[in-house]
């Protein structure tokens, strides 16, 4: 089941690093084998937006919680002391 999980992904992620190397190390057919390589990934993307079944824009982003703290219902002058 693993092997089958994370077969694609990991292939995926070979021909991300061996697009990158031949990028950086060469010229000539390394460039070309570089641009061929580092399609792999955006052809992937493409194919898993064009078959995802839904518009992400149906989905709405999760409440976020707020964080941090507001000091302006309190002024300086007005600290009680200890």
């Amino acid at each position: 089941m693993i092997r089958s999980t994370f077969a694609i992904p990991t292939l995926i992620a070979l021909a991300t690093v061996f697009g990158l190397v031949a990028a950086l190390t060469g010229g000539g057919w390394r460039d070309a084998a570089a641009w061929i390589a580092l399609a792999i990934p955006v052809a992937a993307v493409g194919w898993a937006m064009a078959t995802a079944g839904g518009s992400s824009r149906s989905v709405r982003p999760a409440a976020r919680p707020r964080v941090g703290l507001s000091f302006s219902a309190m002024p300086l002058t007005q600290v009680p002391a200890e």
